[in-house]
Order: C-alpha cells, then structure tokens, then sequence
C-alpha cells in the first residue's frame, strides 16, 4: 500500500481540492498528523489541510471571553481566509476518520450555509456540535474582529461557539450524514470518531477504550512511511504526549519492564512525571481565576452568592472528599 500524501500546511487555494481546516495548536500537531492520515487514506479526492488557531482573531480584553481553546476563536476566519469562495469543512483536530470525507463534500446545502451531522435523539440532549461542519463560505461573510468584538455585547463565549448568533432562521442544517461527529462512541453509524474528553483523549492518556483504535492509526502511518519514530519521541519530549506511547507502538521497550495493559502505561506515565495537557490546564486556571476576579469586580454580592453555590454543588457531588477538606 502506498502511503497517503500528507500536506505541509498547504495553502488552499484551490477549489477542487476538499478544503479542509482543522482546528490545533502546536500541542495537538501528532493528533493533527494521525487525524489528516486517517482523512486522506479513505478518499480519491484531493484533500488539502490548514491548521487555523486564534491568532487568527482578536483577543478580547475582558478575560471572561478568552477562548478555552487555542483554537476557538480561529474557525471563525476561515470564509475570510478563502476569500469568501466555495465550501469548506472545519473540524478540531481530536478526531479520527473511518469514511470516505466525499460523503461529506458532496452533500447539498440546500439554502442552508452550515452543515453539521444528522441530529439524534441522543445527541440533541447534548446540544448541537459545531465541532465538525461544512461551511458555505460564499454565503457567510464573517469576519473575525466583528464576531470577536461582540462578545459581551451581543452573546457571551458559549452562545459564540454554538454559532447561533452568526446565523439566521434556516442558516444551519443537520444534514449530513448521520456518524460524522460521534462523541467518544463508535457503533455501526460512526464516520468520524471525536475524542472529546480532553484529560483522556488516547494521545495523552492510555485507558480510553476506543484508545486502541488511535494508537492502531499511528502504527498505520509507521509502517507506511507517514510518520516516524522521531517525531512521536519529539512530542513526547515536548510533553505533548504520553511517554507510554513509545511503549504501546514497540519504539522504547527499553524503559519499561512491566506489563502493557493501559493500568500499566498509566504507571509508567505517572512515574515519567507525565500530566495530561499540562499547559492547557494551567492556561484554563489562569482563565478561570481572571474570570472570577473580573466578575467580582462587577458584582461582589452576586459573585459571593455564585460562589457559595458552586462550593455547596461540588460539596453535593462529591461528599465523601469534602468532609475531608469542609467548606
């Protein structure tokens, strides 16, 4: 089998090629890397990748609204960034493909101008994804300073990512077909796998149970020629990825000498002093911490009161630890 061809941040320009733009940050680049390969090796068609992250967008000022992603903000400049030309599909890069993407590109907008996956009944009590869409991007003149400049004023962060505000009645359709965004589950429907848990995606974490279905895609692009034991080792020095990863694909056998269940990748994690995400994490403190002293200086009777019933929730949901450490 010949190996896929994977881009090189190509630029997309070209309007038969599959456009598609996945949403990461240098901390995601082998999930991105395995998620293209995954794409790619299931179609004919063209396919050309772009990563689009916030520094594709303003930043705004008040840290209420700062993205919880590295991401977030991006996916809102990708009509600007084709010069409002043709469709696109946008997608974050914790994923894995098991279909033809053709699937996708060739579904009809019909009047709509985004698309996202066939609604179920389970999936419409979580609340619509836009985590994965196609977008008419001649039909959507978005333009990232405006949409970030009316956070606080027109919608606040999670009302923006649901992209409900951008959007008029008729705007957004779930017609495409049904699988194309199953979160953190696979059955006989599922297109596309999203890992949506970030402190267990299989990258960073080795007891997800769909994790083996990952790790079997890197194994993949090892034997082909699309990846190499370097650049996982890079990743993992890097502290983007798990150190066990090198056990689990048969490229550090050295290093461990106990069992390779996903409890003993753990330990050998564990004992690497690995954490999960370990920037991110550190980033969405910094952000919740700057959110909660911005609200306390707008409302300090209201932040108090928001604040007790946050510390009586977690008090409810976790009441053996919390008569360890009281209110």
């Amino acid at each position: 089998m010949n190996a896929p061809r994977i881009s090189e941040a190509n630029p997309i320009d070209d309007d038969s090629d599959v456009r598609i733009f996945v949403g990461a940050h240098k901390h995601e680049q082998l999930a991105l890397k395995v998620l293209e390969y995954s794409i790619v090796r299931h179609t004919d068609l063209a396919v050309a990748v772009r990563t689009v992250d916030n520094s594709l967008a303003p930043m705004p000022a008040d840290p209420r609204y700062a993205p919880y992603t590295r991401f977030s903000y991006g996916r809102f400049a990708i009509p600007k960034l084709v010069g409002y030309r043709g469709r696109a599909i946008y997608m974050d890069s914790d994923m894995l493909v098991f279909r033809d993407i053709a699937e996708v590109w060739n579904t009809p907008f019909d009047g709509a101008k985004v698309l996202i996956e066939q609604q179920t009944d389970r999936s419409r009590k979580r609340g619509r994804s836009t985590a994965f869409m196609m977008m008419d991007c001649a039909a959507l003149r978005w333009d990232p300073e405006e949409i970030i400049a009316g956070l606080g004023v027109k919608y606040d962060y999670e009302q923006l990512m649901s992209i409900d505000p951008l959007l008029a009645a008729g705007d957004l359709r779930d017609g495409l077909p049904l699988g194309w965004n199953s979160l953190d589950r696979v059955n006989d429907d599922t297109r596309l796998l999203h890992f949506t848990r970030v402190r267990t995606q299989p990258w960073v974490y080795p007891l997800h149970p769909l994790g083996p279905l990952w790790t079997a895609e890197v194994k993949r692009m090892l034997e082909d020629g699309a990846l190499t034991a370097a650049e996982v080792r890079a990743e993992v020095d890097c502290g983007h990825v798990r150190p066990s990863l090198l056990v689990e694909i048969g490229e550090d056998e050295t290093r461990y000498a106990g069992d390779l269940t996903p409890k003993g990748l753990q330990a050998l994690d564990r004992s690497a002093g690995f954490v999960p995400h370990r920037e991110l994490r550190a980033s969405i403190e910094r952000r919740e911490a700057a959110r909660a002293e911005r609200e306390r200086e707008l409302d300090p009777k209201g932040y108090e009161w928001k604040a007790r019933w946050r510390r009586w929730g977690k008090f409810w949901r976790h009441p053996v630890r919390n008569l360890l450490n009281p209110l």
